[in-house]
This record gives C-alpha cells, sequence and structure tokens, in this order.
C-alpha cells in the first residue's frame, strides 16, 4: 500500500503538468486551427531559459521564474504568431503541420546550439529536498514533498480558471469565435488578430510553467528526452480531451501521469523487467495515443472545400520527366568525376534519401495521406534486409543479397497495410499523430533493444545487435556498390527510374482516383471507388519506396544506430520534402539531398572559413560546434506559410527565362564547363566549384531576365495601321 501512495503521488504530479502543456496546445488549436507541433519545443527553451537564469546567471529562482514564464514566453509566443502563423491562411494540413514541425526544429537546433548537450543541466526543485511533509503508513515513510503540491495547485489553478476564461467570459468566446468566423467576430466589435495573439500568449505561459516543473522532476535538461516527452504526453492529453474540452484534457494527462508512474514503479521492482521496461515506460504516452485516437468518432467523408487551397503542383510531361532524369543523371555522372570518396557517400546517402522522400509524394502529394514517419518505414526495410539477406564469410568479403532486399520491401509492405488499417478512418491532423505514433514507438521501443526481437509466426528477426548494424554493399551476380561512386551512381538511376514511375502513376487513372480521393473523398465514393482499397494500396507503395531508400541509406552510411532512424530525423525529411514541394518529384530530390548534402555543405563551408580567416575562426568554429547547420535549414521550413507549394516551382520558373534566350544559355554552359574543367584538372578546389556554381546560378537568370523586359520594351504600334493599309490598297 505504501508503495501505492508513493507511485500515485509522483503520478498525479507528472500527470497535472503533462496537462497544462496540452492545455496550452487545446488553446491555441481552438482559437487558430492550428496543432502547434512546437509547443513542447517552448516548454524545452523555457527549461533551459530558467537553467541558465537560475545556474549560470545566479538570479533569484522566483524572479526567473516569473519572468520566464509569464513574461518572456508569451512574448515569444506572440512573436510566432504574427510573424509565422497568421500567415497559413488557406494551406493545407500538412503544410501547417510541417511549419510548426519546421519551428520545433528550430526551436531544438537552438537548444543544442546555445546548451552543450553533453553536460549536465540539472535544476534543483523549489524548496530542495528539505521541504517536504512525512507521513507513516504501513511500517514505511512516505515523503510530500512542497513541491508537488505547489505542482498540482498551480497546473489545477490555471486549468480551471482556463476552462472559465472559455466558457465564462467575454474573452473566451470571442477566442472561440475566432477560428469559427472571423469575420462575424469583427461585425461584432472583435478583433481577430489581437484574440489570437492572446490565446498564443497563454498558451505559451502554460507551456513555460510545464517545461519549467517538468525540468525539475526529470533533474537533468535535456532537449532530446524533453522535447518528446511533452509531444508525446502532451498531444495524448490533448487528444483525450477532442481538442477541445479543458476538464478532459486534465483528466488525459492525470491518467498518462499515472500510467507511466505505476508501470515504472512497479517495474523497478522486478528486477527481471529491468532490461526493456525503461523503454516500454517511454513508450506508453504513444501506445496510448494510438488507442485514443481509433476510439475517436469516424471522420466523415467531405467534399471539395469551398475554400479553395493555395497550393498547385503542375504535373509533366512524360518526354520532360524522360529528359530532366537523363539530364540529371549526365550531371550527377560528371559530378561523381570531381567528388572525393567522402563527399560522394555523402550526395549517395542524399540520394537514397530522397526516395524515401517520394514515399512522401506518393502518399502525401499524390493521396494527402500524411505520414510523419517516413524514417521508421525505412528502418523496418533495412533491418529486414539486414538480418536476412547477408551473403558471405564476414566482413569485408559480406554483402547484402537481393533477396534479403525483397524480404525488405515485402515485410515494409505488409506493416504499411497494417498501419493503414487504422488509418482508414483517420484524415488530416489524426492521421498524421497516428504515423507519428508510431515513428516515436519504433524508435523508443522497438529499435531501442541492442539485442534480437523476433516476430511471432513471422520468425523474421528485428532491432539492432549490439547497439549498431553494418549493412554491406549489395550485390547481383557481377553488379557490386562496394565504391561510393557505384552507390551513387545506382542510387541515382534508381530514383530517375522510380521518379519517372511516378510520374506515369501520377498521370495513369491509379493516379487520377488518387488525386480524386485527396481532393474529394465524397465525391469519389460517391463514383463507385473503393475507398479502402485506395489508401491501403497507396501506404503499401509508399512503404516499399521507404524501404528500398532506407536500404541504400544504410549501404552509404556503412554503420549505422538507433539514432539514425530518430523520429526527429523524420520529421526534418517531412519537412524538406514539404518544403521542395510534396506533390513533385523534384521536392523530393530537394528534400532529400538537402537533409544529407545540405547540412554537410553548410558545416565544411564555415570549417573552411574559419581555416581560411583567422580573425573569424574562433567564431565560425563556435558556430559550426554548436549545430548552426541543423539550426538553419528549419529556419526555411518555417517560411513555408508564404509559398506553400514549395520552393522547385519557384526556382524552375526563375530559370525559365535562361532557355529562351540564347546567347546566355551559351554563356553559362560556358562557364559551367570552365569551372567544371578548373576542377577536374585540380587548378583549384571543389569549395570553389561549389561557389562559382552558386554565383553562375544567381546572376544568369538574372541577367536573362533583365535581357527579356528590355526586349519586350517596344514603340507602341498605330492603331489604325492595319485600316489604312487596308485602304491604300
Amino acid at each position: 500500500m505504501a508503495n501505492f501512495i508513493v507511485f500515485l503521488i509522483a503520478g498525479i504530479t507528472s500527470g497535472v503538468l503533462f496537462a497544462l502543456a496540452a492545455s496550452g496546445l487545446v488553446l491555441t488549436y481552438t482559437t487558430s486551427g492550428i496543432f502547434n507541433f512546437a509547443h513542447g519545443g517552448v516548454a524545452m527553451l523555457a527549461a533551459f531559459v530558467f537553467y541558465q537564469m537560475t545556474q549560470e546567471w545566479m538570479w533569484p529562482t522566483w524572479i526567473a521564474f516569473v519572468v520566464v514564464c509569464f513574461i518572456l514566453a508569451p512574448l515569444f509566443q506572440v512573436g510566432i504568431y504574427r510573424l509565422i502563423m497568421r500567415r497559413l491562411t488557406g494551406t493545407s494540413d500538412i503544410t501547417k503541420i510541417v511549419v510548426t514541425i519546421a519551428l520545433m526544429l528550430a526551436m531544438f537546433g537552438l537548444a543544442q546550439w546555445g546548451w552543450d548537450q553533453s553536460t549536465l543541466h540539472s535544476i534543483p526543485i523549489f524548496w530542495g529536498a528539505e521541504g517536504e511533509w512525512t507521513f507513516h503508513l504501513g511500517g514505511r515513510d512516505i515523503y510530500l514533498q512542497y513541491f508537488q503540491v505547489f505542482s498540482i495547485a498551480i497546473a489545477l489553478l490555471l486549468g480551471v480558471a482556463l476552462s472559465v476564461l472559455f466558457k465564462r467570459t467575454r474573452v473566451g468566446i470571442a477566442m472561440r469565435a475566432v477560428v469559427d468566423s472571423p469575420d462575424l467576430l469583427k461585425l461584432n466589435g472583435g478583433v481577430p488578430d489581437k484574440v489570437a495573439a492572446l490565446s498564443w500568449a497563454i498558451g505559451g505561459s502554460m507551456a513555460a510553467v510545464a517545461g519549467v516543473l517538468i525540468g525539475q522532476v526529470q533533474g537533468n535538461v535535456d532537449a532530446t528526452s524533453l522535447t518528446i516527452l511533452l509531444i508525446t504526453c502532451g498531444v495524448t492529453a490533448a487528444m483525450i480531451g477532442r481538442l477541445r474540452s479543458i476538464p478532459m484534457t486534465v483528466f488525459g494527462g492525470v491518467l498518462i501521469g499515472l500510467e507511466m508512474s505505476f508501470f515504472s514503479g512497479y517495474a523497478s521492482l522486478h528486477p527481471a523487467w529491468t532490461s526493456w521496461s525503461p523503454s516500454f515506460g517511454i513508450a506508453i504516452p504513444v501506445m496510448s495515443l494510438f488507442v485514443v485516437l481509433l476510439v475517436l468518432p469516424q471522420d466523415r467523408l467531405r467534399g471539395a472545400s469551398l475554400s479553395r487551397l493555395r497550393e498547385r503542383f503542375v504535373v509533366p510531361t512524360m518526354k520532360t520527366s524522360w529528359i530532366a532524369a537523363g539530364a540529371m543523371l549526365t550531371f550527377v555522372i560528371a559530378l561523381s568525376q570531381i567528388m572525393g570518396a567522402s563527399d560522394t557517400q555523402t550526395l549517395a546517402g542524399g540520394m537514397a534519401l530522397s526516395i524515401i522522400a517520394l514515399s512522401l509524394t506518393m502518399l502525401t502529394g499524390f493521396a494527402g495521406e500524411i505520414n510523419l514517419a517516413p524514417i521508421s518505414f525505412g528502418a523496418i526495410g533495412a533491418i529486414v534486409a539486414y538480418h536476412h539477406g547477408l551473403i558471405g564469410p564476414g566482413y569485408p568479403d559480406q554483402r547484402t543479397s537481393m533477396w534479403g532486399i525483397f524480404l525488405g520491401i515485402v515485410v515494409t509492405m505488409i506493416v504499411g497495410a497494417v498501419v493503414a488499417l487504422p488509418a482508414l478512418r483517420l484524415r488530416g491532423l489524426h492521421l498524421a499523430l497516428a504515423t507519428m505514433a508510431f515513428g516515436i514507438f519504433m524508435s523508443v521501443f522497438i529499435l531501442s533493444f541492442t539485442g534480437v526481437v523476433t516476430v511471432p509466426l513471422l520468425h523474421i528477426q528485428l532491432s539492432f545487435v549490439g547497439g549498431a548494424m553494418t549493412v554491406p554493399p549489395v550485390k547481383f551476380f557481377l553488379w557490386s556498390l562496394a565504391s561510393p561512386q557505384a552507390q551513387l551512381l545506382s542510387s541515382t538511376v534508381l530514383f530517375c527510374l522510380l521518379g519517372v514511375g511516378l510520374i506515369a502513376l501520377r498521370r495513369s487513372s491509379y493516379g487520377r482516383r488518387l488525386v480524386a480521393m485527396k481532393d474529394s473523398p465524397a465525391a469519389t465514393a460517391t463514383l463507385g471507388q473503393n475507398l479502402m482499397w485506395l489508401k491501403i494500396s497507396a501506404f503499401m507503395l509508399s512503404s516499399a519506396l521507404a524501404a528500398v531508400g532506407g536500404v541504400l541509406y544504410c549501404i552509404s552510411l556503412g554503420s549505422v544506430q538507433t539514432s539514425t532512424f530518430d523520429i526527429l530525423f523524420s520529421f526534418a525529411l517531412v519537412m524538406g520534402t514539404v518544403v521542395g514541394g510534396i506533390g513533385s518529384v523534384s521536392g523530393a530530390l530537394l528534400g532529400g539531398v538537402g537533409l544529407s548534402v545540405g547540412l554537410t555543405a553548410i558545416q565544411h563551408t564555415f570549417f573552411n572559413l574559419a581555416n581560411a580567416h583567422n580573425d573569424w575562426g574562433q567564431i565560425l568554429s563556435w558556430a559550426t560546434a554548436y549545430h548552426l547547420a541543423a539550426l538553419l535549414p528549419a529556419t526555411i521550413g518555417i517560411t513555408l506559410g508564404g509559398n506553400p507549394s514549395g520552393s522547385v516551382s519557384n526556382i524552375v520558373d526563375s530559370y525559365r527565362p535562361i532557355l529562351k534566350d540564347l546567347p546566355v544559355l551559351i554563356a553559362t554552359l560556358a562557364a559551367l564547363a570552365f569551372s567544371y574543367l578548373m576542377t577536374l584538372s585540380h587548378v583549384w578546389g571543389n569549395w570553389w566549384f561549389v561557389f562559382c556554381f552558386g554565383i553562375i546560378g544567381i546572376i544568369s537568370p538574372a541577367v536573362a531576365e533583365r535581357r527579356m523586359k528590355v526586349t519586350d520594351v517596344s514603340p507602341p504600334r498605330p492603331r489604325n495601321v492595319e485600316p489604312e493599309m487596308a485602304v491604300l490598297q
């Protein structure tokens, strides 16, 4: 009984803090219609800032608490709303989700940049260890800390205040009305922008309070664990409250806290559970989220929206697709002749990630089904191929067989079909949360084992051995991917073929049915189409693409760890693909290559600049060491609201004038050829080639556009020239 009371108090303490964070999430969603995945990032940053003030700058604890939670966090949230969130009007669900994910990744990178994650960042609890009451129960002392009472009291107080604000005040009614009808709110004297900004400020304050207090419960503020914990627990509690009921959200948070506390507590009393209980304890909120999503009322089929979305994607012709594929293959072959082995391997990994990104183009861009865990599906294919496809005596002569890759594809397609079954009744945000739950479950539970897990009945082995996995190159008769150049060329050829195949599929009757399902499921069902088969087949084909890309990515890396398939990496790939253009093959290319090559290029650029300029070397090296490369790409995703169709369409449009201006086209090709030959002959290094390539890419379209404007300016023709000529004749 004593253990039960101890676990009960700990569970309620954690649960009300989860509920506090979730209530802020419900508030911002209810008033803006945007599900803020960055809510956990705000809480995490608040915990780090509180640590900085109290432990580094030695501020008084309560002054730092008030400043962080009730001044800085609200101002930060208001800035997020005004600069980013209100620009998302008229965008699709995936765009809204990706912008908030990009914001979360930017906060994550900012935390890694500002605070060294390899050291401990401990926050002592309020009142310390001495602030507690002692009770005797069953011959055992039970300690109730002042901090626990304070946490429960402040969480319940803010929750009740928020519920009263929503239902009993004019401001709360205006907050609910701002989503339903902003125009009607204006007619009644309200200002929608101010109402929404106020709700985001309150939500930021609640997130900050939860982050600071949870950081004290954990003892150490860690960016990864705290962000994922707040995402999983806060989102689950919010979904229990159906994203609108504050009391049910509080109940959901307490329920999650009790589940985790009782399981972790009783598991610690059984030594046989210690090998897997930590991972399972973290997975409890994720499994609860999946169950909650399944028992929610089924999503009704909807017709086409009256307000058209701003996303536009042009489907290229097959002739254009083959020309683009040939040009891309030629460019990569030429590039492989001047790159070193490490750069070639990095680009090969980027092409493999682009193949995984093609699965997003297929599933989300064509069919409208959101998947936030593409890397997790790729991990399944790679692990199955590793356990069941290795041939040869051992390293370094061991190879991956085509049979292993085929088996990995089949198993991943089966998993995709299984994941699609509960997704049949989910759409939009709910489907995104379901796939996120699957990805986190894979990351924190399945892939966290360092032994071998065998799937019953199927006798398929999963997970890593010794915490790492070395996937050898593929061998198929005389074809081998032993060298980085062979890996790059093979991945590029495969991407080109799969990309052209996807465009052909999009232009087929099956592709048109997928797009029709995306635009209007109700109309598609009315016309006699089988929505269940369309969704399952789309998930299976998407999973197959992810499996192929996952195997090739592991081969390009050589040795991979569990962190390789982290859910945050999936978020980054989804963000990059949407930034490129989720409905286009070129968007997948930009997303995969940008995630792999872009980060490496930024790091190498800062490194080279640091070596070349000694005066700035310390600052540039510091920026590279503290993950500035991870922070910059996330800022690109934040600006997606200004161009929800992706950047590829703008890039293509900007280079069209070059194709119409023959002198500029010849000059551009000549300049590129000159810089390439100078690099090929080792007159200068690869970094200068990248620099010249970028300069040419910026100057050429500007020159072509300017020449086009000058050419188009001509004197106006007389209005009556043609009639007068007719009279003269």
